[in-house]
Protein backbone atom coordinates (compact mmCIF):
# COMPACT_ATOMS: atom_id res chain seq x y z
CA UNK A 1 0.00 0.00 0.00
CA UNK A 2 1.25 3.49 -0.83
CA UNK A 3 1.23 6.48 1.49
CA UNK A 4 -1.72 8.07 -0.34
CA UNK A 5 -4.51 6.43 1.74
CA UNK A 6 -2.82 7.62 4.93
CA UNK A 7 -2.78 11.20 3.64
CA UNK A 8 -6.43 11.00 2.55
CA UNK A 9 -7.57 9.71 5.95
CA UNK A 10 -5.55 12.40 7.75
CA UNK A 11 -7.00 15.16 5.58
CA UNK A 12 -10.61 13.98 5.92
CA UNK A 13 -10.47 13.25 9.67
CA UNK A 14 -8.53 16.40 10.54
CA UNK A 15 -10.76 18.67 8.48
CA UNK A 16 -13.94 17.05 9.82
CA UNK A 17 -12.71 17.43 13.39
CA UNK A 18 -11.97 21.13 12.90
CA UNK A 19 -15.31 21.78 11.15
CA UNK A 20 -17.13 20.32 14.15
CA UNK A 21 -14.92 22.03 16.73
CA UNK A 22 -18.03 23.64 18.27
CA UNK A 23 -19.11 20.18 19.42
CA UNK A 24 -16.12 18.89 21.34
CA UNK A 25 -17.47 15.37 21.67
CA UNK A 26 -18.02 14.87 17.94
CA UNK A 27 -14.81 16.69 17.04
CA UNK A 28 -12.73 14.47 19.32
CA UNK A 29 -14.53 11.30 18.20
CA UNK A 30 -13.81 12.01 14.53
CA UNK A 31 -10.14 12.68 15.33
CA UNK A 32 -9.84 9.44 17.34
CA UNK A 33 -11.53 7.36 14.63
CA UNK A 34 -9.24 9.00 12.07
CA UNK A 35 -6.13 8.21 14.12
CA UNK A 36 -7.22 4.58 14.53
CA UNK A 37 -7.66 4.34 10.77
CA UNK A 38 -4.30 6.07 10.22
CA UNK A 39 -2.62 3.54 12.53
CA UNK A 40 -4.08 0.63 10.56
CA UNK A 41 -3.12 2.19 7.23
CA UNK A 42 0.40 2.98 8.49
CA UNK A 43 0.90 -0.64 9.53
CA UNK A 44 -0.16 -1.69 6.03
CA UNK A 45 2.26 0.71 4.28
CA UNK A 46 4.83 -0.91 2.01
CA UNK A 47 8.33 0.58 2.35
CA UNK A 48 8.94 -0.02 -1.37
CA UNK A 49 5.64 1.39 -2.67
CA UNK A 50 5.62 4.69 -4.55
CA UNK A 51 3.08 6.60 -6.59
CA UNK A 52 3.23 9.45 -9.09
CA UNK A 53 0.46 12.03 -8.63
CA UNK A 54 0.49 14.69 -11.32
CA UNK A 55 4.27 14.55 -11.59
CA UNK A 56 4.81 14.60 -7.82
CA UNK A 57 6.31 11.38 -6.52
CA UNK A 58 5.33 10.01 -3.09
CA UNK A 59 7.71 7.25 -2.04
CA UNK A 60 7.56 4.98 0.98
CA UNK A 61 10.34 3.90 3.32
CA UNK A 62 10.69 1.80 6.44
CA UNK A 63 11.48 4.87 8.53
CA UNK A 64 8.47 6.78 7.21
CA UNK A 65 6.24 3.79 8.00
CA UNK A 66 7.50 3.59 11.59
CA UNK A 67 7.20 7.37 12.01
CA UNK A 68 3.57 7.25 10.81
CA UNK A 69 2.72 4.36 13.16
CA UNK A 70 4.32 5.96 16.20
CA UNK A 71 2.87 9.40 15.47
CA UNK A 72 -0.67 8.00 15.17
CA UNK A 73 -0.41 5.85 18.32
CA UNK A 74 1.20 8.61 20.40
CA UNK A 75 -1.44 11.10 19.20
CA UNK A 76 -4.17 8.72 20.40
CA UNK A 77 -2.53 8.58 23.83
CA UNK A 78 -2.11 12.35 24.04
CA UNK A 79 -5.73 12.99 23.08
CA UNK A 80 -6.91 10.41 25.62
CA UNK A 81 -4.98 12.19 28.38
CA UNK A 82 -6.19 15.59 27.18
CA UNK A 83 -9.84 14.47 27.24
CA UNK A 84 -9.40 13.44 30.87
CA UNK A 85 -7.76 16.76 31.77
CA UNK A 86 -8.74 19.84 29.74
CA UNK A 87 -10.25 18.76 26.40
CA UNK A 88 -8.81 21.44 24.13
CA UNK A 89 -11.25 22.08 21.25
CA UNK A 90 -8.82 22.55 18.34
CA UNK A 91 -6.02 20.20 19.33
CA UNK A 92 -7.34 16.82 18.03
CA UNK A 93 -8.06 18.06 14.51
CA UNK A 94 -4.82 20.03 14.24
CA UNK A 95 -2.79 17.06 15.48
CA UNK A 96 -4.30 14.81 12.79
CA UNK A 97 -3.69 17.33 9.98
CA UNK A 98 -0.14 18.06 11.17
CA UNK A 99 0.76 14.36 11.23
CA UNK A 100 -0.51 14.06 7.67
CA UNK A 101 1.61 17.06 6.61
CA UNK A 102 4.71 15.56 8.27
CA UNK A 103 4.22 12.22 6.51
CA UNK A 104 3.71 14.05 3.20
CA UNK A 105 7.03 15.83 3.73
CA UNK A 106 8.81 12.56 4.47
CA UNK A 107 7.26 10.85 1.43
CA UNK A 108 8.40 13.44 -1.10
CA UNK A 109 11.80 12.79 -2.73
CA UNK A 110 11.82 16.40 -3.91
CA UNK A 111 13.42 18.45 -1.15
CA UNK A 112 11.54 21.61 -2.15
CA UNK A 113 8.14 19.92 -1.93
CA UNK A 114 9.15 18.26 1.35
CA UNK A 115 10.12 21.61 2.88
CA UNK A 116 6.83 23.19 1.82
CA UNK A 117 4.84 20.29 3.33
CA UNK A 118 6.79 20.42 6.59
CA UNK A 119 6.28 24.18 6.81
CA UNK A 120 2.55 23.82 6.11
CA UNK A 121 2.29 21.36 9.00
CA UNK A 122 3.85 23.96 11.27
CA UNK A 123 1.30 26.53 10.13
CA UNK A 124 -1.46 24.15 11.26
CA UNK A 125 0.19 24.08 14.67
CA UNK A 126 -0.24 27.85 15.00
CA UNK A 127 -3.99 27.19 15.35
CA UNK A 128 -3.47 25.63 18.77
CA UNK A 129 -0.73 28.02 19.91
CA UNK A 130 -2.88 31.06 19.00
CA UNK A 131 -6.46 30.02 18.16
CA UNK A 132 -9.03 32.38 16.70
CA UNK A 133 -10.12 34.94 19.28
CA UNK A 134 -7.06 34.32 21.44
CA UNK A 135 -6.02 36.81 24.07
CA UNK A 136 -3.19 39.26 23.45
CA UNK A 137 -0.45 37.05 24.95
CA UNK A 138 -1.47 33.98 22.95
CA UNK A 139 -1.67 36.06 19.77
CA UNK A 140 1.84 37.36 20.49
CA UNK A 141 3.10 33.78 20.92
CA UNK A 142 1.41 32.77 17.68
CA UNK A 143 3.10 35.65 15.87
CA UNK A 144 6.48 34.54 17.24
CA UNK A 145 5.88 30.98 16.07
CA UNK A 146 4.72 32.17 12.66
CA UNK A 147 7.88 34.26 12.32
CA UNK A 148 10.06 31.27 13.18
CA UNK A 149 8.24 29.14 10.59
CA UNK A 150 8.70 31.82 7.94
CA UNK A 151 12.44 32.03 8.66
CA UNK A 152 12.98 28.27 8.60
CA UNK A 153 10.91 27.78 5.47
CA UNK A 154 12.69 30.59 3.63
CA UNK A 155 16.17 29.35 4.57
CA UNK A 156 15.40 25.76 3.59
CA UNK A 157 13.78 26.75 0.29
CA UNK A 158 16.72 29.00 -0.60
CA UNK A 159 19.19 26.21 0.20
CA UNK A 160 17.40 23.51 -1.77
CA UNK A 161 16.58 25.84 -4.66
CA UNK A 162 20.14 27.13 -4.94
CA UNK A 163 21.64 23.64 -5.23
CA UNK A 164 18.94 22.61 -7.70
CA UNK A 165 20.67 24.75 -10.33
CA UNK A 166 22.58 23.02 -13.13
CA UNK A 167 25.54 21.27 -11.46
CA UNK A 168 28.06 22.57 -13.98
CA UNK A 169 27.76 26.11 -12.63
CA UNK A 170 28.09 24.98 -9.03
CA UNK A 171 31.09 22.69 -9.38
CA UNK A 172 33.43 25.70 -9.61
CA UNK A 173 31.92 27.38 -6.54
CA UNK A 174 32.37 25.01 -3.57
CA UNK A 175 31.52 27.80 -1.12
CA UNK A 176 27.94 27.65 -2.40
CA UNK A 177 27.53 24.20 -0.92
CA UNK A 178 28.81 25.40 2.44
CA UNK A 179 26.38 28.31 2.53
CA UNK A 180 23.44 26.16 1.49
CA UNK A 181 24.38 23.51 4.06
CA UNK A 182 24.70 26.12 6.80
CA UNK A 183 21.36 27.71 5.83
CA UNK A 184 19.47 24.41 6.08
CA UNK A 185 21.25 23.54 9.33
CA UNK A 186 20.29 26.92 10.80
CA UNK A 187 16.70 26.39 9.64
CA UNK A 188 16.51 23.09 11.52
CA UNK A 189 18.03 24.67 14.64
CA UNK A 190 15.47 27.50 14.58
CA UNK A 191 12.63 25.05 13.98
CA UNK A 192 13.65 22.98 17.00
CA UNK A 193 14.04 26.10 19.13
CA UNK A 194 17.67 25.18 19.78
CA UNK A 195 19.68 27.64 21.84
CA UNK A 196 20.23 30.53 20.97
CA UNK A 197 17.03 30.40 18.87
CA UNK A 198 14.90 29.22 21.79
CA UNK A 199 12.91 32.33 22.72
CA UNK A 200 9.94 31.52 20.49
CA UNK A 201 9.93 27.92 21.72
CA UNK A 202 9.98 29.07 25.36
CA UNK A 203 6.94 31.28 24.71
CA UNK A 204 5.13 28.40 23.01
CA UNK A 205 5.81 26.14 26.00
CA UNK A 206 4.24 28.80 28.20
CA UNK A 207 1.11 29.52 26.13
CA UNK A 208 0.31 26.48 23.98
CA UNK A 209 -1.89 23.70 25.40
CA UNK A 210 0.12 20.83 26.84
CA UNK A 211 -1.36 18.28 24.44
CA UNK A 212 0.03 20.24 21.45
CA UNK A 213 3.52 20.80 22.86
CA UNK A 214 5.04 17.55 21.48
CA UNK A 215 3.54 18.31 18.07
CA UNK A 216 4.89 21.87 17.90
CA UNK A 217 8.34 21.27 19.39
CA UNK A 218 9.12 17.62 18.55
CA UNK A 219 7.15 15.76 15.86
CA UNK A 220 6.97 18.47 13.19
CA UNK A 221 10.57 19.71 13.70
CA UNK A 222 11.76 16.07 13.65
CA UNK A 223 10.15 15.56 10.24
CA UNK A 224 11.83 18.78 9.07
CA UNK A 225 15.18 17.48 10.38
CA UNK A 226 14.67 14.14 8.61
CA UNK A 227 14.13 15.99 5.33
CA UNK A 228 17.34 17.94 5.99
CA UNK A 229 19.29 14.73 6.65
CA UNK A 230 18.23 13.23 3.33
CA UNK A 231 18.95 16.46 1.46
CA UNK A 232 22.40 16.85 3.03
CA UNK A 233 23.26 13.24 2.26
CA UNK A 234 22.22 13.55 -1.36
CA UNK A 235 23.26 17.12 -2.17
CA UNK A 236 26.18 18.10 0.09
CA UNK A 237 27.94 15.00 1.44
CA UNK A 238 28.79 13.52 -2.01
CA UNK A 239 30.86 16.62 -2.84
CA UNK A 240 33.47 15.52 -0.24
CA UNK A 241 34.11 19.12 0.78
CA UNK A 242 35.59 19.65 4.28
CA UNK A 243 33.09 22.34 5.36
CA UNK A 244 34.91 22.41 8.69
CA UNK A 245 33.74 25.89 9.72
CA UNK A 246 30.10 25.20 8.86
CA UNK A 247 30.14 21.85 10.65
CA UNK A 248 31.78 23.39 13.72
CA UNK A 249 29.11 26.10 13.92
CA UNK A 250 26.23 23.61 13.67
CA UNK A 251 27.92 21.33 16.22
CA UNK A 252 28.36 24.29 18.57
CA UNK A 253 24.64 25.06 18.41
CA UNK A 254 23.82 21.44 19.20
CA UNK A 255 26.29 21.30 22.09
CA UNK A 256 25.04 24.52 23.67
CA UNK A 257 21.45 23.31 23.38
CA UNK A 258 22.26 20.03 25.11
CA UNK A 259 24.07 21.60 28.05
CA UNK A 260 22.06 24.78 28.61
CA UNK A 261 18.76 23.05 27.87
CA UNK A 262 19.42 20.61 30.73
CA UNK A 263 20.45 23.43 33.06
CA UNK A 264 17.30 25.41 32.23
CA UNK A 265 15.08 22.37 32.75
CA UNK A 266 16.66 21.76 36.15
CA UNK A 267 15.91 25.24 37.52
CA UNK A 268 12.31 25.52 36.24
CA UNK A 269 9.37 25.27 38.65
CA UNK A 270 6.69 25.07 35.94
CA UNK A 271 6.57 21.45 34.72
CA UNK A 272 5.55 22.47 31.22
CA UNK A 273 8.69 24.60 31.01
CA UNK A 274 10.67 21.58 32.20
CA UNK A 275 9.23 19.63 29.25
CA UNK A 276 10.00 22.48 26.85
CA UNK A 277 13.65 22.81 27.85
CA UNK A 278 14.16 19.04 27.96
CA UNK A 279 12.91 19.01 24.35
CA UNK A 280 15.47 21.72 23.53
CA UNK A 281 18.23 19.63 25.12
CA UNK A 282 17.30 16.48 23.20
CA UNK A 283 16.87 18.51 20.01
CA UNK A 284 20.50 19.52 20.40
CA UNK A 285 21.49 15.91 19.71
CA UNK A 286 19.37 15.98 16.54
CA UNK A 287 21.15 19.15 15.44
CA UNK A 288 24.49 17.39 15.97
CA UNK A 289 23.30 14.80 13.46
CA UNK A 290 23.36 17.50 10.78
CA UNK A 291 27.02 18.20 11.54
CA UNK A 292 28.03 14.63 10.65
CA UNK A 293 28.84 14.43 6.95
CA UNK A 294 29.57 10.73 7.21
CA UNK A 295 27.47 7.67 6.31
CA UNK A 296 28.13 6.39 9.85
CA UNK A 297 25.85 9.13 11.18
CA UNK A 298 22.81 8.17 9.10
CA UNK A 299 21.43 5.39 11.31
CA UNK A 300 22.02 7.01 14.74
CA UNK A 301 20.59 10.36 13.60
CA UNK A 302 17.31 8.85 12.44
CA UNK A 303 17.18 6.46 15.42
CA UNK A 304 17.55 9.41 17.78
CA UNK A 305 14.73 11.33 16.09
CA UNK A 306 12.27 8.50 16.85
CA UNK A 307 13.53 8.06 20.41
CA UNK A 308 13.32 11.81 20.94
CA UNK A 309 9.75 12.36 19.71
CA UNK A 310 8.21 9.41 21.56
CA UNK A 311 10.08 10.04 24.82
CA UNK A 312 9.27 13.76 24.96
CA UNK A 313 5.62 13.04 24.08
CA UNK A 314 5.36 10.68 27.04
CA UNK A 315 6.84 13.36 29.32
CA UNK A 316 4.37 15.97 28.02
CA UNK A 317 1.48 13.55 28.58
CA UNK A 318 2.71 12.97 32.15
CA UNK A 319 2.68 16.70 32.88
CA UNK A 320 -0.78 17.00 31.32
CA UNK A 321 -2.11 14.22 33.57
CA UNK A 322 -0.56 15.78 36.67
CA UNK A 323 -1.98 19.20 35.83
CA UNK A 324 -5.44 17.78 35.15
CA UNK A 325 -5.45 15.71 38.31
CA UNK A 326 -4.16 18.24 40.83
CA UNK A 327 -5.04 21.55 39.14
CA UNK A 328 -1.48 22.89 39.04
CA UNK A 329 1.73 22.27 37.16
CA UNK A 330 4.01 24.19 39.52
CA UNK A 331 6.38 21.80 41.23
CA UNK A 332 6.39 23.58 44.66
CA UNK A 333 2.60 23.12 44.82
CA UNK A 334 2.76 19.36 44.08
CA UNK A 335 4.25 18.05 47.32
CA UNK A 336 3.21 14.43 47.82
CA UNK A 337 1.88 13.87 44.29
CA UNK A 338 3.55 10.44 44.02
CA UNK A 339 1.65 9.17 47.07
CA UNK A 340 -1.67 9.87 45.39
CA UNK A 341 -0.53 8.93 41.88
CA UNK A 342 1.75 5.85 42.09
CA UNK A 343 1.08 4.85 38.46
CA UNK A 344 2.28 8.25 37.29
CA UNK A 345 5.33 7.85 39.53
CA UNK A 346 6.16 4.56 37.78
CA UNK A 347 5.64 6.28 34.43
CA UNK A 348 8.07 9.06 35.37
CA UNK A 349 10.73 6.47 36.21
CA UNK A 350 10.26 4.88 32.77
CA UNK A 351 10.42 8.33 31.12
CA UNK A 352 13.63 9.13 33.01
CA UNK A 353 15.17 5.81 31.92
CA UNK A 354 14.24 6.59 28.31
CA UNK A 355 15.73 10.08 28.47
CA UNK A 356 18.99 9.18 30.22
CA UNK A 357 19.47 5.62 28.89
CA UNK A 358 22.62 3.53 29.41
CA UNK A 359 25.14 1.69 27.24
CA UNK A 360 23.45 -1.05 25.23
CA UNK A 361 20.21 0.82 24.62
CA UNK A 362 19.62 2.16 21.12
CA UNK A 363 19.04 5.64 22.57
CA UNK A 364 22.43 5.69 24.28
CA UNK A 365 24.26 4.29 21.26
CA UNK A 366 22.64 6.77 18.87
CA UNK A 367 23.35 9.79 21.07
CA UNK A 368 26.94 8.83 21.90
CA UNK A 369 27.73 8.02 18.26
CA UNK A 370 26.44 11.38 17.02
CA UNK A 371 28.34 13.26 19.72
CA UNK A 372 31.54 11.34 18.97
CA UNK A 373 31.26 11.94 15.21
CA UNK A 374 30.35 15.62 15.45
CA UNK A 375 33.10 16.97 17.72
CA UNK A 376 36.67 16.39 18.92
CA UNK A 377 37.15 13.55 21.36
CA UNK A 378 37.87 15.53 24.59
CA UNK A 379 34.80 17.72 24.12
CA UNK A 380 32.71 14.74 23.00
CA UNK A 381 33.40 12.91 26.28
CA UNK A 382 32.18 15.87 28.32
CA UNK A 383 29.03 16.26 26.22
CA UNK A 384 28.29 12.52 26.48
CA UNK A 385 28.27 12.86 30.25
CA UNK A 386 25.93 15.88 30.24
CA UNK A 387 22.66 13.96 29.62
CA UNK A 388 23.33 11.88 32.73
CA UNK A 389 22.73 15.09 34.67
CA UNK A 390 19.05 14.70 33.74
CA UNK A 391 18.89 12.36 36.77
CA UNK A 392 18.79 15.54 38.85
CA UNK A 393 15.76 16.82 36.90
CA UNK A 394 13.64 13.70 37.40
CA UNK A 395 15.03 13.09 40.90
CA UNK A 396 13.91 16.56 41.96
CA UNK A 397 10.36 15.88 40.73
CA UNK A 398 10.23 12.50 42.46
CA UNK A 399 11.68 13.93 45.67
CA UNK A 400 8.86 16.48 45.81
CA UNK A 401 6.38 13.69 45.08
CA UNK A 402 7.30 11.47 48.03
CA UNK A 403 6.86 14.28 50.56
CA UNK A 404 3.84 14.94 52.70
CA UNK A 405 0.86 15.84 50.47
CA UNK A 406 -0.13 19.49 50.63
CA UNK A 407 -3.61 20.96 50.35
CA UNK A 408 -3.65 21.11 46.54
CA UNK A 409 -2.64 17.47 46.18
CA UNK A 410 -5.07 16.29 48.86
CA UNK A 411 -7.88 18.15 47.07
CA UNK A 412 -6.96 16.61 43.72
CA UNK A 413 -8.53 13.58 42.12
CA UNK A 414 -5.87 10.98 42.80
CA UNK A 415 -5.60 7.60 41.08
CA UNK A 416 -7.75 5.48 43.39
CA UNK A 417 -10.63 4.04 41.30
CA UNK A 418 -14.12 4.99 42.49
CA UNK A 419 -17.62 3.88 41.54
CA UNK A 420 -20.00 6.86 41.32
CA UNK A 421 -22.96 5.25 43.14
CA UNK A 422 -23.85 2.09 45.02
CA UNK A 423 -25.81 -0.56 43.11
CA UNK A 424 -29.31 -1.43 44.38
CA UNK A 425 -29.82 -4.68 46.30
CA UNK A 426 -32.78 -6.79 45.22
CA UNK A 427 -34.04 -9.37 47.74
CA UNK A 428 -35.12 -12.83 46.61
CA UNK A 429 -38.88 -13.37 46.93
CA UNK A 430 -39.35 -16.68 45.11
CA UNK A 431 -40.12 -19.92 46.94
CA UNK A 432 -39.44 -22.75 44.51
CA UNK A 433 -36.33 -23.46 42.50
CA UNK A 434 -37.96 -22.37 39.24
CA UNK A 435 -39.06 -19.04 40.75
CA UNK A 436 -35.63 -18.38 42.21
CA UNK A 437 -33.91 -19.23 38.91
CA UNK A 438 -36.17 -16.78 37.08
CA UNK A 439 -35.44 -14.10 39.70
CA UNK A 440 -31.68 -14.64 39.45
CA UNK A 441 -31.81 -14.23 35.67
CA UNK A 442 -33.91 -11.08 36.03
CA UNK A 443 -31.59 -9.64 38.69
CA UNK A 444 -28.55 -10.36 36.51
CA UNK A 445 -30.14 -8.47 33.62
CA UNK A 446 -31.16 -5.59 35.88
CA UNK A 447 -27.70 -5.44 37.45
CA UNK A 448 -26.10 -5.29 34.01
CA UNK A 449 -28.33 -2.37 33.09
CA UNK A 450 -27.55 -0.65 36.40
CA UNK A 451 -23.83 -0.89 35.66
CA UNK A 452 -24.24 0.20 32.01
CA UNK A 453 -26.19 3.31 33.03
CA UNK A 454 -23.38 4.37 35.36
CA UNK A 455 -20.49 3.73 32.94
CA UNK A 456 -20.37 7.31 31.53
CA UNK A 457 -20.42 8.75 35.04
CA UNK A 458 -17.80 6.23 36.16
CA UNK A 459 -15.50 7.26 33.32
CA UNK A 460 -15.90 10.91 34.26
CA UNK A 461 -15.27 10.09 37.93
CA UNK A 462 -12.14 8.06 37.16
CA UNK A 463 -10.53 10.41 34.69
CA UNK A 464 -7.29 10.53 36.66
CA UNK A 465 -6.76 6.72 36.81
CA UNK A 466 -7.57 6.42 33.10
CA UNK A 467 -5.15 9.22 32.23
CA UNK A 468 -2.47 7.54 34.37
CA UNK A 469 -2.93 4.27 32.47
CA UNK A 470 -2.63 6.11 29.13
CA UNK A 471 0.60 7.81 30.31
CA UNK A 472 1.97 4.46 31.52
CA UNK A 473 1.36 2.95 28.07
CA UNK A 474 3.06 5.91 26.38
CA UNK A 475 6.06 5.70 28.71
CA UNK A 476 6.29 1.96 28.03
CA UNK A 477 6.23 2.64 24.29
CA UNK A 478 8.96 5.26 24.73
CA UNK A 479 11.15 2.80 26.62
CA UNK A 480 10.54 0.15 23.96
CA UNK A 481 11.66 2.53 21.21
CA UNK A 482 14.68 3.66 23.27
CA UNK A 483 15.69 0.03 23.58
CA UNK A 484 15.60 -0.46 19.81
CA UNK A 485 12.27 -2.28 19.70
CA UNK A 486 9.80 -2.23 16.80
CA UNK A 487 12.69 -2.43 14.35
CA UNK A 488 13.86 1.13 15.02
CA UNK A 489 17.48 0.53 14.03
CA UNK A 490 16.59 -1.40 10.89
CA UNK A 491 14.17 1.31 9.79
CA UNK A 492 16.75 4.02 10.50
CA UNK A 493 19.45 2.17 8.59
CA UNK A 494 17.49 1.65 5.39
CA UNK A 495 17.47 4.31 2.68
CA UNK A 496 14.27 4.72 0.64
CA UNK A 497 14.43 3.88 -3.05
CA UNK A 498 13.59 7.43 -4.01
CA UNK A 499 15.42 9.25 -1.23
CA UNK A 500 16.94 12.65 -1.70
CA UNK A 501 16.40 15.54 -4.02
CA UNK A 502 15.34 14.85 -7.54
CA UNK A 503 17.90 17.35 -8.75
CA UNK A 504 20.92 16.37 -6.70
CA UNK A 505 24.25 17.78 -7.86
CA UNK A 506 27.00 15.87 -9.48
CA UNK A 507 30.61 16.80 -9.24
CA UNK A 508 33.89 15.69 -7.72
CA UNK A 509 33.23 12.79 -5.40
CA UNK A 510 29.50 12.86 -6.10
CA UNK A 511 27.69 9.54 -6.35
CA UNK A 512 24.30 10.90 -7.29
CA UNK A 513 23.04 13.14 -9.98
CA UNK A 514 20.18 14.03 -12.21
CA UNK A 515 20.87 11.18 -14.56
CA UNK A 516 20.95 8.38 -11.99
CA UNK A 517 18.14 5.93 -11.41
CA UNK A 518 16.72 4.40 -8.27
CA UNK A 519 18.41 1.31 -6.94
CA UNK A 520 16.65 -2.01 -6.56
CA UNK A 521 16.17 -1.66 -2.82
CA UNK A 522 17.34 0.00 0.41
CA UNK A 523 21.02 0.68 0.86
CA UNK A 524 22.96 0.70 4.11
CA UNK A 525 25.31 3.43 2.89
CA UNK A 526 23.06 6.45 2.41
CA UNK A 527 25.50 8.68 0.60
CA UNK A 528 26.02 5.96 -1.95
CA UNK A 529 22.32 5.70 -2.70
CA UNK A 530 21.31 6.91 -6.12
CA UNK A 531 18.86 9.73 -6.60
CA UNK A 532 15.94 9.40 -8.98
CA UNK A 533 15.81 11.54 -12.05
CA UNK A 534 13.12 14.16 -12.44
CA UNK A 535 11.63 11.98 -15.14
CA UNK A 536 11.55 8.85 -12.98
CA UNK A 537 8.25 7.08 -13.30
CA UNK A 538 6.63 5.26 -10.39
CA UNK A 539 3.58 3.12 -10.97
CA UNK A 540 0.98 3.01 -8.20
CA UNK A 541 1.05 -0.13 -6.12
CA UNK A 542 -2.37 -1.59 -5.30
Amino acid sequence: MTVLPFLVVAAVAGTGSLILRGSRGWSTTIAIVGLLAMTWVAISLSPDAAIDIGGTILAGSAWLRLYAILASVVALGLIAVDVSAFHEPDAPGVIVIAIGAAVLALASPNAGVAVLAATAGGLAGVLVAAPLGAAGRAAFVGARELRALAITGALAILATGWLARPPGELATQPAVFGLAYLAFGAAVAVRFGAIPFHLWAARVADAAPGVALPLLMAWLPAAFAAVALVWIDQSVAPMTLPLSSERALIAAIGTVSIVLGLVAALVQDDLEHVVGYSIVADAGVAVLGLAVLDPAGWEPARTWLLVFVVGRSAFAAWVLAIHGGFGTRRLPDLAGWARRAPVLAASLVAIAATSIAWPGLAAWQARSTLIDLAMPRPIAVLVMIAPIAAIAIYGRILLVGVGQPNAAVRAGRGERPRWPASLPRRPMAGVGGLERGFERASHALSGTLDVAWLVPTAIRTNRMPLAAVAVLLLSGLAFLVAGGGLGVREAARAVPQAAGSDTGPSGPGSTSGPGSTPGPGPSEEPSAAASPSPQASFAPVP
